[in-house]
């Protein structure tokens, strides 16, 4: 079965524990990831390793992703192509993270402080150069969307009005949709209307405790017919907890930050 895996901001432990739960369920798991895979967590180098341990896993881009591709290759999905916006998203994201991402690929933060302080493109190119060319590639080649005949996946958002048939060629017709892609956040009245779409869709991005529910638990994934939302907060919360929900079945299965598997409602009772 297919099993999509929420947001994991540089946190390997989880994630590595998360897998080996899944793979216990179902020994022929196929995973999907929702994106932002660096940033906040201390090990985003050793997460991009596992995943491309994973050859048949399929991955999109998250907002995070992208503008670390911005920063690697001064251009990204939704990204001006110039080297001033390169160096701005370098110090807008040392803000939400992109330190332990490069300190992860043993980059000094004294380096990082001091191109902080005095920013250049030479500077960037000696950070950039810590990252390996496949790790790189890795970020250079994320799509935006994954698209089959009963799911689609989309780190952020997608328009409940628009159909979801071809949504990647959509979605790069502008930089409004490209945006929306993997920065919109969806209202809790967007989540419980009628959707356009014809599969159901699974996306990250917006933490589900920032959503108004009944749960006793709010982060628990936000699980409808048409739409399900995985990010669980694992880098944002010391309660978060990093998600998998099967395309299949709707079941998930969760884990804490430190790897340790926490029971679903009907285990606790």
């Amino acid at each position: 079965m297919r099993w999509v895996i929420g947001d994991i901001h540089g946190m390997r432990v989880p994630l590595a524990a998360l897998l080996d739960a899944v793979r216990r369920l179902d020994g022929a798991a196929r995973f999907y990831f929702v994106g932002d895979y660096v940033n906040r967590g201390s090990e985003s180098r050793q997460v991009v390793e596992l995943l491309l341990s994973m050859p048949d896993a399929k991955f999109v881009r998250g907002n995070h992703d992208d503008v670390f591709d911005q920063v690697l290759h001064g251009e990204a999905y939704t990204g001006e192509r110039s080297e001033s916006h390169r160096l701005a998203a370098f110090q807008w994201f040392m803000q939400h993270g992109l330190d332990q991402t490069f300190m992860s690929y043993g980059v000094d933060a004294l380096d990082l402080e001091q191109l902080m302080r005095r920013p250049s493109v030479a500077g960037l190119e000696r950070l950039v150069k810590s990252v390996p060319p496949a790790h790189r590639e890795f970020f250079r080649d994320l799509p935006p969307v994954i698209e089959e005949p009963d799911v689609f996946i989309v780190h952020a958002k997608w328009d409940p009005d628009s159909p979801s048939d071809a949504i990647a060629a959509r979605a790069g017709s502008s930089e409004k949709t490209r945006y929306i892609v993997l920065w919109g956040r969806f209202t809790m009245a967007e989540i419980e209307r009628k959707k356009r779409w014809k599969q159901r869709g699974f996306f990250g991005h917006t933490p589900v405790f920032n959503y108004a529910r009944d749960d006793e638990d709010g982060y628990l994934p936000i699980v409808r017919d048409d739409i399900v939302l995985l990010d669980t907060g694992a880098a944002l919360s010391a309660m978060g907890r990093m998600t998998a929900v099967c395309v299949e079945t709707g079941q998930y299965v969760q884990v804490d930050r430190n790897g340790a598997i926490v029971p679903t409602r009907a285990e606790r009772k």
